[in-house]
């Protein structure tokens, strides 16, 4: 969330730890007051002004991440403390109900941890998102066709996840777009959780089975396709290497992709996977699942249609 080149205006501000900041001054200048000369050595070492300590102090004034680490660390050399006792405090404040901004954006949330809605929604940026940081202008937009899928799924997740009300465009002909430019935001999916589009993130591999579920119903829902005319799931992407990486995640819970299949037209060359065969199409209903409002309904239809074939056969 932090670089090097951060300064005053590029900075990452948190709001609403003021009283770990009242904390730590307290056990600080408790036995130290002489020897710190507290109006002129933490402020020179912090590299603020005296007044404005006071300010974070009060919650009148965002404190920078970089700022607050570096108070920890005076806390640390002028009380004693510990690597650990850092962490533990680090990880005290991080757990608390804070907010985070930039120099001029709005305060927004971020997920403590991961869970089956973010992964959805990594699944949905990786599959068929947009993440730019171009010359400090950030950002982040979901392109979708269905404005029932954007307005009653899309929208409300990233409100829930980030506290944001994120504005719906119409981008192209049949087409909208979910977009926001927030650098917490942007730093949290890009740096911390290295998320890129057309790739899947080393994260992945290591979640649990319930968050890889969702991660890879977000892909689907963004990149796949329920056929209209056949019994058919596909998903297609341009990234060879994607779409491999997509078949072995899908293996894990059994379920087999055929493909992947080259296609090539004027636009470029893309590839396909796709199951066909009803008892996997079953599965994927059952162990992944869709929830794309209208690729959901094609779904259902079509596994009406397979379970009224069975029961004719059985009763044949």
């Amino acid at each position: 969330m932090v670089t090097k080149t951060d300064g005053k205006e590029s900075s990452i501000y948190l709001k609403g730890i003021e009283r770990f900041i009242q904390e730590i001054w307290a056990e600080m200048v408790k036995d130290n007051w002489k020897t710190l000369r507290v109006r002129q050595l933490i402020p020179e070492e912090l590299d603020v002004h005296y007044m404005m300590l006071y300010d974070y102090k009060s919650g009148k004034k965002t404190i920078p991440i970089q700022t607050l680490y570096k108070l920890l660390l005076l806390w640390k050399k002028y009380c004693r403390k510990t690597n650990k006792d850092v962490d533990r405090k680090w990880d005290e404040i991080y757990r608390s109900d804070f907010t985070l901004s930039s120099h001029k954006s709005h305060s927004i949330s971020l997920p403590k941890s991961i869970t089956p809605k973010l992964s959805y929604l990594l699944g949905w940026l990786c599959g068929d998102g947009h993440i730019e940081d171009r010359w400090n202008h950030y950002l982040i937009k979901i392109s979708e066709k269905s404005t029932n899928q954007i307005n009653f799924v899309l929208k409300p997740l990233v409100k829930e996840l980030f506290n944001i009300d994120a504005p719906i465009f119409h981008i192209y002909e049949g087409g909208y777009g979910l977009q926001f430019g927030n650098k917490p935001i942007f730093r949290f999916l890009a740096q911390v959780l290295k998320i890129k589009v057309g790739k899947i993130p080393e994260l992945v591999y290591k979640l649990d089975k319930i968050n890889k579920k969702y991660f890879l119903a977000g892909i689907f829902d963004a990149e796949g396709d329920v056929s209209k005319t056949r019994n058919r799931i596909t998903i297609s992407q341009a990234n060879l290497e994607f779409i491999n990486q997509l078949i072995y995640l899908f293996k894990e819970f059994n379920i087999n992709f055929r493909g992947p299949y080259k296609h090539k037209t004027n636009l470029g060359i893309w590839y396909t996977i796709r199951l066909e065969k009803q008892d996997e199409v079953l599965k994927f209903f059952d162990y992944i699942g869709i929830y794309h409002i209208d690729k959901l309904k094609r779904l259902k239809e079509k596994l009406i249609k397979i379970y009224e074939n069975r029961n004719c056969n059985s009763s044949a």
